[in-house]
C-alpha cells in the first residue's frame, strides 16, 4: 500500500537523524530522573502513610507525577521531532514531488504521521515499562496505571497531529516548532484559573491539561477520550486542507 511507503520513508528519514534520538535519550533520562525522584519521596514518606486510614499508594504518589512530568515534556519535544515533517521538505523542494505522485494528499499525510507516531511509541513503550517495574515489590494499581497510559497515548497522537498542522504552513522548520509549541502550550495552560473559580468554562472543555489529568487519575470518560481524538483529527484533516490549497497554487 501506498500508506506504507510513506510510512517506511518516515521512519527511515526520523531515526536516522541525530535529533531524534537526541531527544529520545534526553527525555529518557529526563524521565527516569523524575522516576527515582518519586521513589525516594515515597520512601521517604512511607512511615507517615502507615499512620493514615486511607493512605494514597505508589500509583497515586510516582506513577501519577511521572506521567504529568512526561505530558508536559510532550509540548517541547513533539514540535521539535513534527518542524521538519512537512516545512522540510517545502523548504527542500521535494513537497512538489509528492504532489505530483499517485499518493494522494490524505495518504501522505496518514503516512507521515504514522511516522510520528512510531517515535512516539518507542518513548510511550519506555514510559510504561518504568513503573511496571514497581509490581514487582509493591502494590500498583494497574487500572489507574492503564488509564494514564491510554490518557498519553492519546496526548501523543494530538500533539503529534498538531505539530504536524504547524509544520505544513511554513518552509521554515523553526516557525513550525514555535507555533506548534505555542499552540499546545494554549491548550494546556488555558483553563489554569478554571479550578480557583470553580466555574466551567468554554476553555475547561478546551484544556488538554484536564481532559489528561482525568485519564492520569484513573477515571476513563468518554468525553476525555473524544476530545483528544477530535483534536487529532480535527489537526490531521486541516493540514490535508492546507497541502491542497499548496498543491492547487501551483
Amino acid at each position: 500500500m501506498l500508506i506504507d511507503a510513506v510510512f517506511r520513508r518516515e521512519v527511515q528519514g526520523l531515526f536516522r537523524t541525530p535529533l531524534a534520538w537526541g531527544m529520545l535519550a534526553v527525555t529518557q533520562v529526563v524521565i527516569a530522573w523524575q522516576f527515582l525522584a518519586q521513589i525516594e519521596l515515597f520512601v521517604e514518606l512511607e512511615p507517615r502513610l502507615a499512620r493514615m486510614p486511607l493512605p494514597p499508594g505508589v500509583t497515586q504518589l510516582v506513577v501519577q507525577p511521572l506521567l504529568a512530568t512526561v505530558a508536559m515534556l510532550l509540548l517541547f519535544i513533539v514540535p521539535a521531532l513534527t518542524m521538519q515533517t512537512l516545512a522540510g521538505e517545502r523548504r527542500a523542494g521535494t513537497l512538489a514531488l509528492w504532489y505530483s505522485s499517485p499518493v494522494t494528499l490524505r495518504t501522505l499525510v496518514l503516512g507521515k504521521f504514522a511516522g510520528q507516531c512510531a517515535w512516539l511509541l518507542v518513548l510511550w513503550t519506555g514510559t510504561a515499562l518504568m513503573p511496571l517495574t514497581l509490581a514487582w515489590g509493591t502494590a500498583l494499581d494497574f487500572g489507574t496505571l492503564a488509564a494514564g497510559l491510554l490518557g498519553l497515548a492519546l496526548m501523543m497522537a494530538a500533539a503529534g497531529a498538531v505539530g504536524l498542522f504547524f509544520s505544513s504552513l511554513t518552509t521554515h522548520p523553526a516557525l513550525a516548532a514555535l507555533g506548534g509549541f505555542a499552540c499546545l502550550v494554549f491548550l494546556w495552560m488555558c483553563d489554569w484559573s478554571g479550578p480557583m473559580s470553580g466555574e466551567t468554562t468554554v476553555f475547561t472543555h478546551l484544556s488538554m491539561m484536564n481532559h489528561f489529568q482525568n485519564l492520569a487519575r484513573g477515571y476513563v470518560d468518554s468525553a476525555d477520550v473524544a476530545y483528544f481524538l477530535i483534536v487529532t483529527v480535527a489537526a490531521l484533516a486541516l493540514t490535508v486542507w492546507r497541502l491542497d490549497g499548496d498543491r492547487r497554487a501551483l
